[in-house]
């Protein structure tokens, strides 16, 4: 427990790397960046394009105010489209992610890992969506 971790060690853990952000190129921070959204947006295939396109067009309409409303307009239904309704949830608002949206969607052939995938997913469309704001800002 004395020993000083080494920046970059466990970065194999997280698997294929993707592109480092600018902000962090180069550096142990950016390479695990690149593999946690490489992981996180396989998640998409876990939706059907038109879901998938779904989420994406609406994080990337989000003013980052806007809340979803509980119902109707803008938030896929549960039992029609579980995977869109939960990664638009994970996307922008997280707390509001119940059991009942996990048991929809978490049906064979859908597994603990593939809901980690798809939620990571959803999260990442979010976090991209803040980091864009952030630099475009300088």
């Amino acid at each position: 427990m004395r020993a000083r971790p080494e920046p970059g060690l466990s970065l194999p853990l997280l698997g294929t790397g993707g592109p480092q952000p600018s902000w962090a190129a180069g550096t142990p921070v950016g390479a695990a960046f690149g593999a946690l959204r490489a992981a996180a947006h396989a998640g998409a295939g876990l939706l059907d394009e038109p879901d998938a396109t779904f989420v994406r067009d609406s994080v990337a309409a989000w003013d980052w105010f806007a809340p979803l409303p509980p119902a109707g307009d803008g938030l896929p239904d549960r039992a029609e489209r579980p995977g869109a309704r939960l990664a638009l949830l994970a996307a922008r608002a997280p707390y509001r992610i119940t059991a009942e949206d996990v048991k929809a969607w978490r049906v064979e052939p859908f597994t603990d890992h593939c809901l980690v995938h798809l939620v990571a997913f959803g999260a990442m469309l979010a976090v991209e969506r803040v980091e864009a704001g952030l630099t475009a800002r300088g």
